[in-house]
């Protein structure tokens, strides 16, 4: 998944022995250095994982933690005593182009241990292809370990703003709601709120990855075929594995279905009063402003967000003394007269070893890649999906994920942006839509086809 933005620039050293630890400024030589992009709940969800650990005994030593935001993947080409021995990886298409030069395999013990640790596979097949990595006439290698998975394909609406929802006893029909709607139906909805003064949506586009899982999500469900070639890994020399998919179509930016997607994307952005103070104001507003501005301001009805936005919701519902049936959490819509159906989009933090790594490093994966190992974080802090198929339990997504539990840690495709590396990040898909919705924002449908074919022609040179 996209990196969030880090609060903190230092580090962090947690002896492991001990449930907290003092804050540093430079690094400790005898600590395992892991780089991650969580700040705020996230990073504290982290450090429970970290002393869960050491009271289980699983890793005794000391670890580093650096928090570096959006900055993540300098992480990967830092040198000397500043480097980290692992990186908590938020696009693993970066292992592609990083392995050969930037990156350390696990040992082949280690990697059958910790991906099937009882000679059944610990994770999904869409995982081994991503972060096991060969040249050609050698056996594929294990580059990354997945800790954290996402579904990046949710839609979450305050009940309260539609017809269907009793306060009195908490029951909610959803004939008029959100989860009858199809993506076509978007736009009519925004323009319909707008002319009532209210507002169908919140956007946090200050963060470039937020707009990223909205293209993403768009563009599954417009163009399915064109999604996967376009996020397919660049063809280099002497990479045979993962395996290229047979029958897709051209990786070209400039197709129709292409185009219709961002079209799509165009005419929910660009209808006049879409968003509280005009396009200006979702360009400041960050990811946890956007769901507060629905759960706990309530200036909107609805937020696109993957699931790492319940510990946000849950803290807006408590400011508010609201309950947690006004909370509705559906599937992103599929576009309609397509028989694809909607998009089930996953991402996921990857834990990659270094190539000048400490011999410890290999250990701490291994002990953060444990079935239980995350459980601090589920139990504690929520917005956490666990990759590893022997810590998923359903239970755990009761409540609030009800309507959506039998999709939370199964999807068709991960996320474009985390597919393509250092393209799908700031200097490129991110700058992109950035500069389409602000050519679209809040000027109506006249302007979606100039802004169309500007960003098509911006991804033609970004992917040359």
């Amino acid at each position: 998944m996209i990196a969030r933005r880090a609060i903190l620039q230092g580090g962090l050293v947690l002896p492991l022995a001990a449930a907290c630890a003092p804050e540093v400024l430079g690094g400790d030589s005898g600590a395992v250095r892991i780089a991650v992009s969580w700040s705020g709940n996230e990073l504290s969800a982290f450090r429970a994982v970290l002393a869960g650990l050491a009271s289980a005994g699983t890793f005794i030593g000391r670890v580093e933690v650096v928090p570096l935001g959006d900055d993540i993947n300098t992480a990967l080409s830092a040198g000397g005593r500043d480097a980290p021995d692992i990186v908590m990886l938020p696009d693993p298409g970066s292992i592609q182009t990083a392995a050969r030069t930037g990156l350390r395999p696990l040992s082949e013990l280690r990697a059958e241990a910790i991906w099937k640790p009882d000679g059944q596979q610990a994770y999904s097949q869409s995982w081994y292809e991503l972060l096991w990595h060969a040249d050609c006439g050698r056996a594929p290698r294990l580059y990354g370990v997945p800790f954290k998975a996402a579904n990046m394909s949710l839609v979450w609406f305050d009940r309260s703003a539609f017809p269907g929802y009793d306060p009195r006893t908490c029951s909610w029909n959803g004939i008029d709601g959100p989860e009858r709607w199809s993506l076509t139906d978007w736009a009519a909805y925004i323009e319909q709120f707008a002319r009532s003064g209210r507002h169908l949506f919140a956007l946090g586009a200050a963060d470039g990855w937020v707009l990223a899982y909205h293209f993403a999500n768009v563009l599954r469900a417009v163009a399915p075929r064109s999604y996967v070639a376009l996020s397919e890994p660049d063809a280099e020399a002497g990479n045979c594995w993962p395996p290229k998919k047979p029958g897709l179509p051209s990786a070209n930016w400039d197709h129709h279905h292409v185009r219709a997607a961002l079209t799509m994307l165009g005419k929910i952005w660009c209808v006049p009063g879409a968003f509280a103070g005009g396009v200006a104001e979702p360009l400041r507003r960050q990811f946890p402003d956007a769901i507060r501005d629905v759960f706990q301001h309530r200036h909107a009805a609805m937020v696109v967000a993957p699931d790492y936005a319940e510990p946000i919701v849950r803290d807006s519902l408590r400011r508010t003394g609201r309950p947690e049936c006004s909370v509705g959490v559906i599937g992103f819509p599929g576009y309609q007269g397509w028989a694809d159906g909607p998009p089930n989009i996953g991402g996921g933090d990857v834990m990659v070893i270094t190539a000048d790594a400490s011999p410890r490093a290999e250990d701490l994966v291994a002990a953060l890649a444990a079935a239980k190992a995350s459980q601090p974080w589920i139990d504690r802090y929520g917005g956490f999906v666990p990759p590893n198929v022997r810590t998923a339990d359903p239970a755990s997504y009761t409540g609030l994920f009800d309507g959506v539990a039998d999709r939370m840690g199964r999807w068709d495709v991960f996320d474009f942006a985390d597919l393509v590396g250092p393209r799908g990040r700031r200097d490129g898909l991110w700058r992109i839509l950035t500069r389409f919705l602000i050519d679209v924002g809040d000027r109506g449908e006249r302007a979606v086809g100039p802004a169309t074919e500007r960003a098509i022609a911006d991804l033609e040179r970004t992917w040359e």
